[in-house]
């Protein structure tokens, strides 16, 4: 429903500066039109087929909150990127995280009060029309300097935003579908015991989102300035050094789980899904390629539509190929099915696409050693730990995975302040500077 427009205020916001408002009003009401259709289908037909085809006539009574909880929660999602684009990311910090805890305040407290299902839903979902309200008036306030611009919406810049954001929002759904495709074939073709493996370690790292988008976000709005102003080799500066703080700490935690994987699951879920370590392990293969936030760079050289089409050739060939090694070699075929996928198509099309924006050759569009020395540090320290944590004889599934990632942290943090030392010390310096 939100289309890609939260994203596409990283680039429309530094592309017109002093314009600011003009542009986000322009994609508030882009958002809040697709978000109004959901709420009148969840008010009107919603309630009738979503229950029959469930089997579960309680839903009559909480899907109707969704017509204010669903357009609410958009809104909140466009006002954290937008404070962020307008150059308010503490703001944007600030207000998603004291709103986030008064929901979940709000939530246990109706909970505990009235031990009512519909009652909570209710009130998470005032509480998110409430929140919605203020961040509008928030993003007016950190807007107040840029009055130059219409402030009604204007069906070109509304049809603008979108010819740009439709495809992200598309791309991200399709390339969603193509992750959770090793799941739909291994539940079709495999035993219920083996879907069950399979399912709880089919995951990449939980890190990669949270670190990629969050350096995304503050690298992206440069870039788009770079690409606005032609100047293609500060925006391939900029993206190289967004890669190389994204593999700083991206390759060392994935290390880290690959270590503690086995006593993960364990913990997770029991030993009985001990084997979903074998699934999450190949996974990590993927973990170098995940360095490179590349949808950053077809973002800010605003070619979204090639980003729809590769979320549309990946979806096809996992689909295909995951098929044919389940088929062969069971669940595992899956797993291996979709990093194949990533290294053999994902990768190259990137590669390809992203040189071309920047008018350099494949060879210098990634700082490869970089990547390469963090990775061998990081496997060093963890070979280091496996071995001095199989010193000791712990049963303990947890106490065994706190060892090693102990052991681990204490290794690879000397041997990243000893190799990477100036890196170190900018990122501390630059965190330490944001926190004050």
């Amino acid at each position: 429903m939100a289309l890609g427009l939260p994203a596409a205020t990283f680039y429309f916001v530094p592309r017109n500066q002093g314009k600011e408002r003009s542009i986000l009003i322009n994609g508030l009401t882009a958002l809040i039109t697709s978000a109004l259709l959901f709420a009148l289908f969840c008010a009107t037909l919603g309630p009738i087929f979503i229950p029959s085809w469930f089997g579960n006539s309680d839903l009559v009574r909480t899907i109707p909150w969704l017509a204010i909880y669903g357009p609410a929660t958009l809104i909140l999602i466009f006002i954290s990127s937008a404070l962020v684009a307008v150059g308010r990311p503490k703001t944007s910090a600030l207000f998603t995280a004291i709103s986030r805890l008064f929901m979940a305040f709000s939530v246990v407290l109706s909970a505990v009060i009235y031990a009512s299902v519909n009652i909570s839903l209710g009130v998470q979902a005032v509480v998110c029309l409430a929140g919605a309200i203020l961040g509008i008036g928030v993003i007016w306030h950190s807007t107040s300097k840029n009055k130059s611009g219409p402030l009604l919406p204007s069906l070109s810049g509304v049809s603008t935003q979108l010819k740009y954001a439709v495809p992200l929002g598309l791309g991200a759904m399709l390339e969603g579908m193509a992750l959770a495709i090793d799941k739909v074939i291994v539940s079709l073709f495999c035993s219920t015991e083996e879907y069950a493996v399979f399912v709880n370690g089919a995951m990449e790292v939980p890190l990669i989102k949270a670190i990629t988008v969050a350096a995304g976000a503050v690298m992206l709005p440069e870039i788009v300035t770079a690409f606005s102003k032609n100047d293609r080799s500060k925006a391939l500066g900029l993206w190289k050094l967004m890669v190389k703080r994204v593999a700083l700490f991206l390759l060392p935690a994935g290390f880290l789980f690959y270590l503690v994987s086995e006593e993960l699951m364990v913990v997770l879920y029991s030993e009985s899904f001990k084997a979903s370590a074998d699934p999450f392990r190949i996974y990590m293969l993927m973990l170098p390629a995940r360095v490179a936030y590349f949808s950053m760079l077809f973002q800010g050289a605003g070619k979204t539509h090639l980003v729809l089409l590769r979320a549309i050739i990946t979806l096809f060939l996992n689909t295909m190929i995951t098929y044919f090694l389940v088929r062969k070699f069971g669940m595992s075929g899956a797993a291996w099915g979709t990093v194949a996928v990533v290294w053999f198509f994902v990768v190259p099309y990137c590669v390809i696409q992203c040189s071309k924006f920047v008018e350099a050759r494949w060879n210098v569009l990634l700082p490869y050693r970089y990547i390469l020395a963090v990775g061998t540090v990081s496997a060093v320290a963890a070979l280091g730990a496996w071995y001095l944590s199989g010193l000791f004889e712990i049963r303990s599934a947890l106490f065994a995975g706190m060892l090693k990632g102990f052991i681990y942290t204490i290794v690879v943090s000397v041997l990243m302040g000893v190799f990477f030392r100036e890196d170190c010390l900018h990122i501390y310096k630059q965190l330490k500077s944001r926190l004050r």
